[in-house]
């Protein structure tokens, strides 16, 4: 009786993931620049300056874009042109 029961547990928990997994696939990403996490920020905190310490050949400079937190405002390192 125990294994039919966990079976039939079994089967509904993989059932439910499978209907999940399956909705979710359906849903796209919000386009780029789409704040997630916050009002868009277009510009640096008041007294907010670029870090120095860029590689060489690039400079940092202000973006709102997705980084591993989501969408925000943050300072980016930039090939020099």
């Amino acid at each position: 009786m125990i294994r039919v029961l966990l079976g039939a547990a079994t089967l509904a928990v993989t059932s439910a993931v499978v209907i999940v997994s399956a909705s979710a696939a359906n849903y796209a990403p919000p386009p780029p620049g789409t704040p997630l996490y916050g009002p868009l920020v277009t510009a640096p905190p008041a007294g907010e300056v670029a870090p120095t310490d860029a590689p060489a050949g690039y400079h940092y400079v202000w973006v709102y874009s997705y980084d591993h937190h989501g969408y925000r405002g943050h300072w980016e390192a930039e090939r020099n042109s």
